[in-house]
């Protein structure tokens, strides 16, 4: 919570100034705090005279055993189903057979339909053994408090141990204050999952400090263990339409009466989808990717030739974006997307972790590099030590030739 010492404070009002969030207010010369407050510290940096200050409590729970279970959110929007819910679906059914316990799929729509109903069938069919239909109206738009809310009062109600959800735009929106308000712990951007032999716990592993390390962080003494997780990290598993599941039609209103039901403080003025002919690397199965080594920007010219040859698309180290060579939607890494093509081939790319943190899950790796020590040699399934100057034109004659 944010505190306020009255006798540190001289009422200058910087705090209500700076406050992003409106949440402070001015009254009787000192600052109070309202509902919107997200506890960002901006308010606690500004304040010259240390009046305000951020105070965590640490909680713990005594019903840990009553929560079991994995439960995924799967985003569904815009009559689109994100493909990083199957991919989340596919982990979680192997962290709940490694726990013994069902999986569950969280499904959101406007009402249900056959459309949905088919979706759900997705579901079960890649994992889910329930899918909970939370259905009306006010869901067809995403707004954050009226997700967090429906999200919520799921939770409370059937207490799975494990939830995760993608780390897109929608996720990354609303799973941090369904969080805070479960009061349990979150690890965003993960890239790893897995459990703990002894006990059971999630160990969520994501990079940290820029991506220099490896962080395997744990939730231990709260329920749920809540993790997003980079889309493109995880396998999702093959359709089987084989598979028996269960689906829950639950109406929103009735699963949230007692808080503030379907209200949303929020309203949507327009909801403009991507901009047509935008750069996806992320559906390529081909990449071709360039990185210092190509020496400047005309190097993306044969890279840019070779990607079309192969039916592929371009895509870059953050070291060639940050210099201006190629624009930012191409860059691959921990600042960027995370890829997981049939083909990725690294043109003079050193393999610096937080550049392998968006490409490792490519099923062929080939990194060309002039260093023999480079570290893109150690996860590449082929390599090829050279200038990409000599190296770059025989291997387009070679493709040209073969096509």
């Amino acid at each position: 919570m944010l505190i306020l010492d009255k006798e540190l404070c001289i009422s200058c009002g910087v705090c209500e100034e700076s406050c992003p969030f409106g949440a402070i207010t001015m009254q009787d010369g000192y600052p109070v705090i309202g509902d919107t407050c997200t506890l960002c510290g901006t308010c606690v940096d500004s304040c010259s005279v240390g009046a305000l200050s951020i105070s965590v409590e640490k909680v713990e729970q005594s019903d840990l055993d009553e929560w079991r279970g994995v439960a995924v959110y799967c985003e569904y929007y815009r009559g689109e189903l994100n493909p990083v819910s199957l991919e989340l679906l596919g982990e979680g059914r192997r962290l709940a057979d490694m726990r013994g316990v069902e999986l569950n799929a969280l499904l959101f729509g406007s009402r249900f339909s056959g459309e949905l109903d088919g979706v759900a069938e997705e579901l079960i069919a890649h994992g889910a053994d329930r899918v909970y239909v939370v259905a009306a109206e006010a869901l067809s738009t995403f707004r954050e408090d009226l997700y967090c809310r429906v999200t919520v009062a799921l939770l409370r109600r059937y207490k799975p141990e494990i939830v995760l959800a993608g780390a897109t735009a929608i996720g990354r929106a609303f799973i941090p204050a369904v969080a805070v308000t479960m009061h349990a712990g979150l690890t965003a951007d993960c890239t790893s999952l897995d459990l703990r032999e002894s006990d059971g716990v999630l160990l969520q592993t994501r990079p940290a400090f820029g991506g220099n390390i490896m962080a395997t962080i744990v939730c231990e003494n709260t329920r749920p263990q809540m993790a997003t997780v980079r889309p493109r990290v995880m396998k999702a598993l093959d359709r089987d339409d084989t598979r028996a599941g269960e689906v829950i039609v639950l109406e929103a209103g009735e699963l949230v009466p007692e808080e503030g039901g379907l209200d949303s403080r929020v309203e949507v003025l327009e909801s403009v989808a991507g901009v047509s002919g935008a750069v996806n690397i992320q559906e390529a199965k081909v990449l071709v990717a360039g990185g210092r080594g190509l020496e400047n920007a005309e190097g993306f010219e044969l890279l840019a030739e070779l990607a079309e040859l192969l039916d592929g698309k371009i895509s870059a180290s953050r070291a060639v974006v940050d210099a201006g060579w190629i624009p930012y939607p191409h860059q691959v890494g921990q600042t960027g997307k995370t890829v997981a093509p049939k083909i990725y081939i690294a043109c003079g790319i050193s393999g610096a972790v937080q550049h392998v943190a968006g490409m490792q899950s490519a099923e062929t790796i080939v990194a060309i590099n002039r260093d023999e020590n480079a570290p893109i040699f150690n996860i590449a399934d082929y390599g090829i030590v050279g200038n990409l100057s000599e190296v770059l034109p025989v291997l387009l004659a070679r493709v040209k030739e073969l096509s």
